[in-house]
C-alpha cells in the first residue's frame, strides 16, 4: 500500500533527471491549492497537471466567465469548463453550457478525485436486472441505400431521442448479458449503454451499424471494441473496417507496375488463403516473406514491367552480397515457385539457384551474473515470474508462454499440459503459477479470460496477451526468452544440472531440470 506523503515534506520524485543533471536544488512537495483551478492537492508546482497542459494551450490570458486572470481557451478557464461539466452530469459532455459558472459558482475539488486513475475501481452496487428479454429483433423492413455517406458522431448526446428504441432496448440488455459473462465492471457496461444510445439515436430502424461509425465513440470515452463485441454476429451489423495487411501491402508496393502488383497479389492470396493442398500461412509468415522480397522488387521494379522478365542472372547477381542471401533466397524461390505454378511466367528463374545454409550456432550456457539477475528480477513481478519459470524451466516458447490456458494447469495434481503435452510441474513454477492467481484474483476478480495470463487491456475479454506486451515484460532481464529457453534445452540435452532461479529467502537456489514426461 502506498504510504500518505508527508505535509511539507520532500519526495523522491521530486528530483527530476533535468534538475539533477543541471545541479539545481530538488523541488519541495506539499499539500497546496493549484493556481488556477484552486483544486488541492499534492503537488511541487504552482500548478495541477491538468493545469499545465490546459496553459499550454491557452489562448488568452481572462476568464470571461468569472473574470479572473487565469489561462483561458476561447475566453473560458479551466475551473469554469469543469463546473459546466459538472452541471451537465456524466451523459452529457458535448453539449455543454460554459457560462453556467456565472450563475451557480465554483464546485471546489481535491485533485485526482474528480477522474480516478491506479488502484482497483471502486465497489459498486450491481446493475439492476433489465426487464426485456434476450431474444432476436424481429425481422422489419430494410431500407434501401442510395449513397453511402460517412456518418460523424460528433457532437451526438446520448441523452438524444432514440429513432429505434426497440434495438436499443435489445443491445443494451444484451451488453449487460456479454459483460456479465466477460467480467465487466460496471463502469463499463454503463459506458457501452451510452454508446450504444448514441448509435441509436442517429440510426433509423433497418439500417445498419457500420464498425467505421462505431469506431468513433472512442472519441466520447467509450470503449469501442466493447461496442463491437456486442454487435458481433448480428444482422444490423455491417463490418468495413480495411484490413490492416491490404493497407501495408498498398504502402509498401505502390510504386510497382500494374503488372508486377498482379503477379504479387497472386502470390499472397495464395499465402493467405491457401488452396486445397496447401494450407494458409500465419499473418507474421507472411509479413516476413514480404519483407525479403521488398529490396529485390524495389530494385528490379523500375526496370522490368512484368515478373516474366526476370532472369536467372538477375536473381544471381542480386543475391550475391546479401547479408541474409538464405532467407531471401527462400522468399524468392516461394515467390516464382508460386507464379509458375499459376502458369503467370513462362519458366521458373530461381530453379537449381542455391541460397546457401543458414548458420547454426551452439547456445552459450547462462552465467551465474545472469541467473542472479534474473532471480532478482523475478522476484519483483508475479507476471515475470510465472514467465520465467514456464521458459527457462519447462522450456516454453513464447506463443506457448501467451496462449497457456487455466484448464491446462492442474496445481492439485502437479501437472502442466500445454499443447497436450502432460509433464509434471515442478515446485518453483506451482509457487510462481500460485502466487499469480491470487494476485490476478486481487486485481480482476471478476475476470472470466481462459487465458492464464492476463492484462489490463485483456482482462475483460477471451484473448492471449500481445507479443507487445510480453516484450515489455522481459525487458527487465539481461538476456531474452529464446535464450532462456534455449540455456534450458541444452541443460536438459546434455543430462546436466544447472542453476535456475528460484524464490527463497537469497534469491537463489539449485533446481533440477525437471522431467517433461512420466
Amino acid at each position: 500500500m502506498r504510504q500518505a506523503p508527508r505535509v511539507g515534506g520532500e519526495d523522491p520524485r521530486a528530483c527530476s533527471s533535468a534538475a539533477m543533471r543541471s545541479g539545481a536544488p530538488p523541488r519541495t512537495w506539499a499539500t497546496c491549492s493549484c493556481r488556477d483551478c484552486l483544486g488541492w492537492g499534492w503537488f511541487d508546482r504552482p500548478r495541477c497537471k491538468a493545469c499545465w497542459g490546459f496553459v499550454a494551450k491557452a489562448t488568452s490570458r481572462r476568464c470571461d466567465i468569472c473574470h479572473r486572470d487565469v489561462a483561458a481557451i476561447d475566453g473560458v478557464c479551466q475551473l469554469c469548463r469543469r463546473q459546466a461539466g459538472l452541471i451537465a452530469g456524466p451523459d452529457d459532455k458535448m453539449r455543454v453550457d460554459l457560462t453556467v459558472a456565472a450563475q451557480t459558482g465554483h464546485q471546489l475539488f481535491i485533485i485526482g478525485t474528480v477522474r480516478p486513475r491506479g488502484g482497483p475501481p471502486p465497489r459498486l452496487a450491481p446493475p439492476e436486472p433489465i426487464s426485456v428479454s434476450l431474444h432476436s429483433v424481429p425481422p422489419r423492413r430494410t431500407e434501401l441505400t442510395l449513397f453511402d455517406m460517412p456518418r460523424a458522431l460528433h457532437g451526438v448526446s446520448s441523452k438524444l431521442p432514440l429513432l429505434d428504441p426497440e434495438l436499443a432496448a435489445f443491445l443494451i440488455g444484451w451488453a449487460a448479458r456479454i459483460g456479465e459473462l466477460r467480467g465487466w465492471p460496471s463502469r463499463a457496461i454503463g459506458s457501452v449503454s451510452r454508446g450504444i444510445r448514441i448509435l441509436c439515436a442517429v440510426h433509423r430502424p433497418g439500417e445498419q451499424i457500420r464498425a467505421s461509425t462505431t469506431a468513433q465513440l472512442t472519441h466520447t470515452a467509450v470503449p469501442a471494441n466493447h461496442v463491437l463485441e456486442v454487435f458481433e454476429n448480428l444482422e444490423i451489423f455491417l463490418d468495413d473496417r480495411a484490413d490492416s495487411l491490404d493497407r501495408w501491402c498498398r504502402k509498401r508496393f505502390a510504386f510497382l507496375p500494374p503488372d508486377i502488383r498482379a503477379e504479387l497479389d497472386t502470390w499472397i492470396g495464395l499465402l493467405r488463403h491457401g488452396t486445397s493442398r496447401r494450407r494458409p500461412r500465419a499473418r507474421s509468415t507472411v509479413v516476413t516473406l514480404l519483407r525479403l522480397v521488398l529490396p529485390f522488387l524495389t530494385e528490379y521494379g523500375g526496370k522490368y514491367t512484368t515478373l516474366r522478365q526476370v532472369t536467372r542472372d538477375d536473381l544471381t547477381t542480386w543475391l550475391t552480397n546479401r547479408y541474409h542471401r538464405a532467407y531471401e533466397a527462400s522468399a524468392l524461390r516461394s515467390l516464382f515457385g508460386t507464379l509458375k505454378a499459376e502458369r503467370l511466367i513462362f519458366s521458373n528463374p530461381m530453379h537449381g539457384i542455391k541460397g546457401g545454409r543458414i548458420p547454426t550456432t551452439i547456445p552459450a550456457s547462462l552465467t551465474t551474473e545472469e541467473v542472479e539477475e534474473i532471480a532478482q528480477a523475478a522476484l519483483q513481478d508475479p507476471d515475470l515470474r510465472v514467465v520465467v519459470a514456464l521458459s527457462g524451466i519447462h522450456a516454453l516458447a513464447a506463443l506457448q508462454i501467451r496462449t497457456l490456458l487455466l484448464d491446462q494447469v492442474d496445481l492439485a495434481e502437479c501437472r502442466l499440459d500445454p499443447e497436450s503435452l502432460n509433464r509434471p510441474l515442478d515446485e518453483y513454477t506451482a509457487k510462481a503459477i500460485t502466487d499469480y492467481l491470487d494476485h490476478r484474483r486481487g486485481r480482476w476478480p471478476d475476470s472470466t479470460n481462459p487465458h492464464l495470463l492476463i492484462s489490463r487491456n485483456t482482462a475483460t475479454t477471451t484473448t492471449a496477451v500481445g507479443a507487445f506486451w510480453l516484450g515489455k515484460l522481459v525487458k527487465l532481464l539481461p538476456v531474452g526468452l529464446d535464450r532462456l529457453r534455449q540455456d534450458r534445452i541444452r541443460s536438459t540435452s546434455w543430462n546436466a544440472r544447472s542453476q535456475r532461479p528460484a524464490r527463497s529467502g537469497s534469491g537463489l537456489t539449485l533446481c533440477p531440470s525437471p522431467p517433461h514426461a512420466d
